[in-house]
């Protein structure tokens, strides 16, 4: 999506700003337009400003050493409602949430909201440029933290836009992890250092655990392993007691056997003699799985 067209119908002097400006501008109308209209019918937010307070942020930053904080203005400027028992965590299955949530249709990542789908990008400061915003995005750092830049714009951003995201969760919550990683979820993962400590009751009122497989292998942890007795410890003592946690659920079953029928978990529950006896949905399942199946053949 070339974002900057719409920046350009939308706002007669976008020539005045500069490329990463454009984009910026342009995917904040495409979203408040066409990927979630629904919060903003009212009132739209202004899309010059939320970029104003944007650049504001990481205009002339060192590299490595951006405070977090620099961003609490412009996350609270791009918040919008979303809806109870919504919201949805993840670690390590970035590709397979994304599609899970389907845009916020489903679900709301982080990465769903405007402040994510904004941030959802490479950026820096520079000393060089005229606005103090690096135009050449490959020398940014990136997210990771690392020794040697623990705190890039990028790290600083998604750290307090998780602050806030998580703090701003109630209801019924999801949290999803890899089946197939060594260790889903440690005290150093972020979820446990950035999200998890703001997830109290009563506004959080419960916590699924989804662990997603989506491979032939075996799990290497499900749950009845260490990550699930982390979350589960940790929200005790914040005041939430309700925990569950499910191995592939028919949603994210369906999603992984619609993407590839052949793993064998898809033939396993549409040939099981019992699958008649089941729900509805496993029965749609298996037509599904039938349906891509002679798509696979075509």
């Amino acid at each position: 999506m070339n974002y900057w067209i719409l920046s350009v119908l939308f706002l007669p002097h976008v020539f005045a700003l500069s490329l990463v400006d454009q984009e910026f501008v342009g995917k904040c109308l495409y979203y408040q337009t066409t990927i979630n209209p629904q919060p903003f019918v009212t009132q739209r937010k202004n899309c010059t400003l939320l970029w104003e307070s944007f650049r504001d942020a990481i205009a002339y930053q060192p590299a490595c050493h951006v405070p977090r904080e620099r961003f609490t203005q412009f996350v609270r400027d791009s918040q919008h409602a979303i809806a109870r028992d919504k919201f949805v965590f993840w670690e390590n299955v970035y590709d397979i949430v994304m599609r899970y949530s389907n845009r916020g249709r489903r679900t709301f990542s982080i990465a769903d909201t405007l402040t994510g789908f904004l941030g959802d990008t490479k950026f820096c400061g520079s000393n060089s440029s005229a606005d103090g915003v690096e135009q050449d995005r490959s020398k940014c750092p990136g997210y990771d933290q690392t020794p040697e830049c623990p705190w890039s714009a990028e790290a600083a951003f998604w750290t307090e836009a998780s602050d806030y995201f998580s703090k701003s969760a109630y209801g019924d919550i999801e949290l999803m992890l890899n089946a197939r990683s060594n260790t889903p979820l440690t005290n150093d993962s972020y979820f446990s250092r950035f999200e998890l400590p703001n997830l109290k009751g009563p506004n959080v009122t419960s916590l699924r655990v989804l662990f997603a497989l989506n491979s032939a292998l075996p799990p290497r942890e499900t749950c009845s392993g260490s990550s699930v007795e982390l979350v589960k410890r940790t929200l005790a003592q914040q005041g939430v007691t309700n925990v569950t946690c499910e191995v592939n659920p028919s949603s994210l079953k369906f999603q992984f056997c619609s993407e590839d029928p052949r793993l064998p978990f898809c033939t396993k529950d549409c040939d099981s003699s019992s699958t008649w006896s089941v729900h509805g949905h496993v029965i749609t399942l298996c037509f599904a799985i039938v349906f891509c199946k002679m798509l696979f053949l075509i």
